[in-house]
């Protein structure tokens, strides 16, 4: 650490009535539970934007003059060469 820095927590430590140690670990606590939350919101906008992609459907135009395909239009094969 260098003198300037050392010097400014110092004085913050002291006006916070904590020894540097004291001062110093609460200051990395704060700095690491910061970082977790961070990263759980992290991986949960993820998960979201995810779920979100799949919940916003194809993207593509499956419907046939305003309607959706029938389950037998959907799996019609068109040529039977490719039954084995």
């Amino acid at each position: 650490m260098d003198d300037e820095l050392y010097r400014k927590t110092r004085i913050e430590a002291a006006k916070a009535g904590k020894s540097m140690s004291r001062f110093l670990a609460e200051a990395a606590k704060a700095k690491i539970a910061v970082d977790e939350r961070t990263a759980v919101e992290s991986k949960r906008n993820s998960q979201l934007e995810a779920l979100e992609r799949i919940f916003s459907g194809p993207e593509w135009d499956v419907s046939e003059n305003g309607r959706m395909p029938t389950a037998e239009e959907r799996n019609f094969r068109g040529r039977q060469s490719d039954i084995r």
